[in-house]
């Protein structure tokens, strides 16, 4: 869990380190490179401090093959938290994480973007 935060939080200008951390499933799903452009794309967001995530805890089932890893987002809105679904396959334990990139509904916060420097400074004034 501490790993994939390293990734996420470290790492970002390599994506591919967070992909090694996703399930199968995942991975069938959506390629290295697919990720890795919908990552950079993800962190490019205008509205978005870039996710940061500090480890909290963690919640095992019964049988240790799944769980929930519990995080805080840094430098976002205070209290705001980040879950992580995980799943034991492989020999290892590997995040439930980015749902949104395959089906490219991440992108749909790009679609209208209601933010305007204008609303900041009078852009006939600058220059």
């Amino acid at each position: 869990m501490k790993a994939f935060a390293q990734a996420i939080n470290y790492d970002y200008k390599k994506p591919e380190r967070a992909y090694a951390y996703l399930t199968q499933a995942y991975q069938n799903a959506m390629t290295e490179d697919a990720f890795v452009d919908a990552f950079n794309k993800e962190r490019s967001y205008p509205y978005l401090v870039p996710l940061f995530i500090n480890y909290r805890s963690i919640e095992m089932s019964d049988d240790m093959l799944s769980g929930t890893a519990h995080f805080s987002q840094a430098a976002r809105l205070p209290g705001m938290t980040y879950d992580i679904p995980f799943v034991y396959e492989n020999g290892d334990y590997y995040m439930i994480a980015f749902e949104n990139f395959p089906d490219g509904s991440y992108l749909e916060k790009f679609v209208d973007i209601p933010y305007s420097l204008d609303s900041y400074f009078d852009m006939d004034q600058i220059g």
